[in-house]
């Protein structure tokens, strides 16, 4: 004879004894583990596209025409200086920044990282192609 642990279980089976033409199934089913991994990263896998919070929480704006990066989660400025990167709250007097001259780029914590990337896709002079003559005009 099976012993079948659990109260459920025992009054099920219990019953079934009792009752006559009565028949009781009882499958033992493995218990499955849960592990919950507690991380410090919000959202999406690095690898996914970028919407909702990583649009919100990891996208700088760069600036091409004096090649600086502007992080609106923190409020925090990336500039290179003397060959090394700088960070601060505020920009030195030098750096002009025009607003509408930006880029909008997601990227990790540290865009000085992905900075050739960068300059090579968004040239000091990007905003500035195509504005001569194009072809066909006078």
């Amino acid at each position: 004879m099976k012993i079948i642990s659990g109260s459920w279980k025992t009054v099920l089976f219990l019953a079934a004894v009792t009752i006559p033409g009565c028949v009781a199934v009882v499958e033992d089913r493995p218990r499955r583990e849960v592990v919950v991994v507690d991380s410090d990263r919000h959202g999406p896998p690095p690898w996914a596209p970028a919407h909702g919070w990583r649009r919100k929480h990891e996208t700088f704006h760069y600036y091409p025409v004096v090649q600086v990066y502007y992080f609106p989660a923190n409020r925090t400025y990336y500039w290179l200086e003397a060959g090394q990167w700088q960070v601060g709250v505020r920009l030195p007097s030098r750096y002009v920044i025009q607003e509408h001259k930006m880029v909008a780029v997601d990227l990790d914590d540290e865009p000085h990282k992905h900075h050739h990337k960068i300059k090579t896709q968004y040239p000091p002079d990007y905003f500035e192609r195509g504005k001569g003559k194009g072809r066909g005009r006078s």
